[in-house]
């Protein structure tokens, strides 16, 4: 194989092709982010409510629905992976960084979950908001970036709130976090198509 020293411009010009390619590919992910967004909007509200009612043994169940969602998001991406014939580093990086970070959380949140007290759901939105930042720096998307922080301060803020609320919390960081994102990708889909 030949390679070829590349100019200061070429070099430009290839890292903001791999970047262009990477919010291109990331336009048509809004899909996994709305669902996503919605499950974890369902079963944070969900246990919101069992709490509220006083339903204390039951309270995580709605939560069983996010390795659902997290399979079908699996199996889409890997039917869709398919017939993509070239790989994007940016994309596949934010890809598994997000598997990683999603197993991680779902870890924590159902088998270590009293180990964090009242510091779970922050934690939750720590990873989330360090995923989104990331996202927004690599792809060059505002609305990820924006989103990344506004949910790292709601993860700080949360410290301060009462440990029964912190469902209703992760509810409202679920949509400003995953749902918005996913409905902007979307939107910039199809103002791309047009």
């Amino acid at each position: 194989m030949d390679s070829k020293e590349l100019t200061p411009n070429e070099s430009l010009a290839l890292i903001t092709n791999v970047i262009l390619e990477a919010k291109s590919r990331f336009r048509d992910n809004g899909f996994s982010f709305i669902l996503l967004g919605i499950c974890s909007f369902a079963a944070s509200l969900g246990q919101f409510v069992l709490l509220k009612l006083e339903f204390y043994q039951i309270n995580y169940f709605p939560y069983f629905i996010m390795p659902v969602a997290g399979a079908i998001t699996f199996f889409y991406y890997q039917k869709k992976g398919r017939m993509v014939r070239s790989k994007n580093m940016i994309s596949s990086l934010l890809g598994v960084l997000g598997a990683i970070l999603g197993i991680n959380l779902m870890v924590a949140g159902f088998f270590f979950w009293n180990k964090f007290d009242i510091a779970l759901v922050p934690f939750i939105l720590i990873i989330l908001a360090i995923w989104l930042v990331i996202t927004g720096v690599s792809i060059k998307n505002k609305v990820f970036f924006i989103s990344g922080i506004a949910v790292n301060i709601m993860a700080f803020c949360t410290f301060y709130i009462a440990g029964e609320n912190h469902p209703l919390i992760l509810a409202i960081a679920s949509l400003i976090g995953l749902v918005v994102p996913g409905l902007m990708l979307n939107f910039s889909q199809k103002e791309n198509h047009v």
